[in-house]
């Protein structure tokens, strides 16, 4: 079966407090996010993050048959972000150029879509791209913890170091969170506990369970479990409703990046496959929009001698400079000069 062939991350080097832009509203967060340069968008994460995949993966780009992405911070309601990236490598016009849009499981929705072609014999190999620095507004619920960040996966059937076993989807009519084409930011009901308990929980336990069904698999043979996290405890409600132990869990990293949207659970997963050993089966679900893709995979020997071609997760993360919340809100035009 297909799996990842290569994988690469990218995050901006600048860090806001979060504390910084929740105090001014009256309110309060603890650690820190990831946020954009004044150079730095969705467009210029991904093509990193993809140059980053494609040395790793350690293949030509004229290998790649297709480009998929996927993200909920599109610069445009009307315009193709994948054609600009197949530029950027050269990719032919005949490649297949797809984008995922309109909810936080855009990016597993893409690797379904390239792992599909894969089964389909349409295509041999494709590139999957996920990139997010979603909308907010000053006071709003993701000024404060809305991270950005990039992360790509080359997908193929040959020299992977990771195989996927298994995907299990499970999705229903709910709605949480939502970017309305009117409102330039993300808005929700303000209702975190249904959220949490009715949206991300319900459907990841339930797309888990179905998977484990359908491999014949239970919570004791995964290495390590990866969930979307929106925040460091979130995680933790889905892990115990499988049986899954604390130590099986990825490391938190809101925290660290802050809630990096559709990103959220295959930059984790960068970052477990930066340590993980030939052999291991990992747990991996997303959620969005009530919907929740899982799936299996299991490390193969590449796995390690590819490393030394990458840039792991943990460099990205050491290398910060701080700003202030008024740079940052400079950053995203949210207060602009007197043009005087």
């Amino acid at each position: 079966m297909a799996g990842i062939i290569g994988y690469g991350v990218y995050i901006p080097r600048y860090r806001l407090e979060q504390k910084e832009a929740a105090i001014p509203w009256g309110s309060w967060a603890p650690g820190e996010k990831a946020v954009c340069g004044a150079d730095e968008d969705v467009v210029t994460m991904a093509a990193e993050a993809m140059d980053n995949a494609i040395g790793h993966a350690g293949i030509d780009p004229e290998q790649l048959e297709a480009i998929y992405i996927g993200t909920a911070s599109s610069p445009y309601v009307e315009q193709h972000i994948a054609p600009i990236l197949a530029e950027t490598v050269g990719l032919r016009p005949e490649t297949t150029m797809i984008d995922y849009s309109g909810s936080l499981n855009s990016l597993a929705n893409a690797l379904l879509g390239c792992l599909d072609a894969i089964a389909a014999k349409r295509i041999k190999c494709g590139i999957v791209i996920g990139a997010e620095n979603r909308a907010t507004a000053p006071g709003a619920e993701g000024d404060a913890t809305f991270g950005a960040g990039a992360v790509a996966m080359v997908i193929g059937s040959g020299g992977t170091i990771a195989e996927v076993e298994g995907v299990h989807t499970y999705s229903t009519l709910f709605i949480d969170r939502w970017h309305s084409v009117k409102d330039g930011w993300v808005s929700n009901f303000n209702d975190y506990r249904f959220d949490r308990e009715y949206g991300y929980q319900h459907h990841v336990v339930e797309a888990c369970k179905g998977l484990l069904e359908k491999t014949g698999r239970g919570a004791k043979d995964f290495a390590c479990a990866v969930f979307p996290q929106p925040d460091d405890r979130t995680a933790g409600l889905p892990a115990k409703s499988l049986g899954l132990q604390k130590e099986q869990l990825a490391p938190p990293m809101a925290s660290t990046l802050g809630d990096l949207g559709s990103c959220s659970a295959f930059v984790s997963l960068a970052g477990v496959l930066d340590k993980a050993r030939p052999g291991e089966r990992v747990l991996v679900a997303s959620y969005g929009s009530g919907s929740s893709n899982a799936m299996s995979l299991l490390t193969r020997t590449q796995i390690r001698t590819k490393r030394k071609r990458g840039i792991p997760l943990e460099r990205y993360v050491g290398r910060k400079q701080y700003l202030t919340y008024t740079s940052y809100m400079r950053t995203r035009e949210h207060v602009k000069r007197a043009p005087y």
